[in-house]
């Protein structure tokens, strides 16, 4: 699922390693699933 899905699922913690580490521009990955889930 996707961060905004674990989210409104009810989570309380998100682990999210593999789409910012494998990305080629790590800090871009990051705003991105920022801006997706606030």
């Amino acid at each position: 699922s996707t961060p905004k899905q674990a989210i409104k699922n009810g989570s309380d913690y998100l682990v999210i390693g593999r789409p910012i580490t494998g990305s080629n521009d790590p800090s871009e990955a990051l705003k991105n699933i920022y801006k997706e889930i606030v």
